[in-house]
């Protein structure tokens, strides 16, 4: 999607694509851009699967048949896996039509014309990335020099301050390049403090190594809430086991929100959600969401002790990353109290401000996008 909405334009190709699977001008038209583009790399993934998951199935079909029959017609099951395959194929494409009928009917309603509709996401620009990480109000590195303002002596905290100011990567010609060397210096600098069980700088630390290391930053573009016309319903419009609920007519508004059109367009193979934007805090943060910074730094008189945060956590926990490409809340956990065993996804170590809580929604519209590299 962040391909489409920066291109903001229609190759011909595209056009053929969406052609191919049947989506034409009567679907397409009077659509922006951007969703165009958006629906042919959709087309491109649903052709891709669709060439893929007849032997998926077939596989499928077989171990589980292999527990319960011994005749088995390969060749039948071959047959039936290309049928289930080419029935998930057309209700992709239907799923996509239907999701694009419901995203012009919002954005018709928000903005008048559907073509003016702005992308719902937009990449933060490197001046825009500094704010938000480096200098800004509100932005990490404050964040930090608060949380730690308690717990560091007042002229480390101002030797600190300084030297943040002296690498400011603002002036810099690659600014991106200039942050993340920034970020590495103030990892080492924050490493070096002294940790207690109140202030985990140490795990303070391997969270400002994830944002060195994060390739793209993306802000999301709200829309206006809308609310549909009323629509009457009648106990004749239900069926008998709801008619004597009420009787004479009631009325019905639908609210779209500020995400809806995202949260369609990200679930658009699901039509079952009335709410899909309610979904979309956990999907929008990728595999890894971030805990806050100010997490490893105590705000209470006795925090616990028996959080564990050290080399057997951190080994687990950036196995648990590269080796899962399920959803993770949290990228840092806690240890029940007494508790010193093995960790498990369920009980990773945390910082010692209490727990740290499921971080699902957007804070300030900013959407971290993490991608790993062998350095991390």
């Amino acid at each position: 999607m962040l391909e489409a909405c920066e291109l903001n334009s229609v190759s011909e190709e595209d056009y053929l694509e969406l052609g191919r699977a049947g989506l034409g001008s009567c679907l397409l038209g009077g659509l922006p851009d951007w969703l165009v583009a958006y629906s042919a790399r959709v087309v491109r993934f649903i052709n891709f699967e669709r060439t893929k998951l007849p032997e998926q199935i077939l596989r499928h079909n077989l171990e589980e048949k292999r527990k319960y029959c011994i005749d088995i017609s390969l060749d039948a099951e071959r047959n039936d896996a290309e049928i289930q395959a080419e029935g998930v194929y057309n209700q992709r494409l239907q799923n996509l039509a239907i999701t694009l009928d419901k995203v012009r009917y919002v954005m018709r309603c928000v903005f008048g014309d559907p073509k003016k509709a702005p992308p719902p996401i937009e990449r933060l620009s490197p001046e825009e990335a500094v704010s938000f990480l480096w200098k800004g109000e509100g932005s990490l590195v404050e964040e930090l020099l608060q949380s730690m303002a308690p717990h560091v002596e007042d002229e480390t905290l101002n030797d600190l301050r300084s030297k943040i100011q002296v690498h400011d990567p603002s002036w810099s010609d690659n600014i991106l390049k200039e942050l993340q060397k920034s970020l590495l210096w103030l990892r080492d600098e924050v490493r070096n403090l002294p940790c207690t069980y109140k202030c985990r700088h140490d795990a303070a630390a391997d969270l400002i190594h994830i944002y060195a290391y994060t390739k793209c930053f993306i802000r999301v573009r709200e829309y206006k809430a809308v609310t549909s016309p009323p629509v009457y319903i009648s106990p004749l419009d239900l069926s008998p086991k709801y008619s004597d609920k009420f009787t004479g007519l009631q009325e019905y508004c639908k609210t779209y929100g500020e995400n809806y059109c995202l949260g369609q367009l990200v679930f658009w193979y699901n039509q079952t959600s009335v709410d899909p934007d309610s979904s979309l805090f956990r999907a929008s943060r990728g595999c890894l969401s971030l805990p806050d910074i100010g997490c490893f730094y105590s705000k209470v008189q006795k925090p616990s002790r028996h959080r564990v945060y050290g080399p057997k956590t951190v080994k687990f926990m950036l196995s648990w990353m590269h080796s899962n490409c399920l959803q993770i809340e949290h990228s840092v956990g806690h240890l029940p109290a007494g508790d010193e065993g093995e960790a498990t996804p369920e009980t990773m170590a945390e910082g010692p401000n209490m727990v740290i809580q499921r971080r699902c929604g957007i804070d300030e519209d900013i959407v971290v996008g993490v991608e790993f590299s062998g350095e991390q």
